[in-house]
């Protein structure tokens, strides 16, 4: 055992190979929340030849760092990478991640909601009847996003554009369309046309990139 720390040691200090593995949990947290982290897949030549690093004073490792999984609790509002390194068959791997420990309305925001409330942009106002003023979002299937306008009416027609955090794009004509989305590929931002006889009413909303990885 304390041969096996000690070249993880010596490999550490002399450098590190980096490899294909992520580390596993929630990228936003709570203050006083605790979250479990593991690395994937799980590569190490054994059950405790692994090194988890805590960088930052935000949130606290608990328990023994050499597993797999390490226990997290986020102590103060800010941002925390952890990283962990392990010994393989190949050599030394390493991977880290970034969490954001929020707290209030802005943990409700991340979690809930978008990053900013519906703009509107209506043309021909003086005669406008669109009622519309908002627009949600629900969760259709794995990995599907089904949006809705507050106000239902088949007299208007839609125009829904959606981009992406890569930069593409989809649009749909219909009232209540899906769009995919993955945790690596989330939406960045939606638009909304709405037509009737009288007007345009355009509405938009934007998302963070940590809300799609918790919706």
């Amino acid at each position: 055992m304390k041969k096996q720390l000690l070249i993880l040691i010596g490999i550490l200090i002399s450098g590190l190979s980096f490899s294909q593995c992520t580390i596993t949990g929630k990228s936003i947290l709570k203050v006083q929340d605790e979250e479990t982290y593991s690395i994937s897949p799980e590569i190490g030549q054994c059950k405790d030849c692994h090194l988890w690093t805590n960088y930052g004073k935000n949130a606290t490792i608990i328990g023994d760092n050499k597993l797999s999984s390490i226990k997290l609790k986020a102590n103060n509002v800010g941002r925390q990478l952890i990283s962990v390194s392990t010994l393989t068959s190949e050599g030394m791997v390493q991977c880290s991640k970034t969490i954001e420990i929020l707290d209030g309305k802005d943990y409700d925001n991340a979690i809930n909601g978008a990053s900013t409330d519906v703009k509107q942009n209506i043309y021909t106002s003086k005669n406008c009847d669109i009622e519309i003023t908002d627009f949600k979002q629900g969760k259709f299937g794995d990995g599907i996003v089904n949006f809705f306008p507050n106000i239902s009416n088949n007299e208007y027609k839609y125009s829904w554009t959606v981009t992406y955090s890569d930069g593409s794009i989809m649009k749909s004509s219909d009232k209540t369309p899906q769009f995919p989305y993955t945790k690596e590929k989330g939406i960045s931002v939606v638009k909304l046309q709405i037509f009737s006889k009288n007007c345009i009413k355009d509405l938009s909303r934007s998302y963070e990139p940590i809300f799609w990885e918790h919706f």
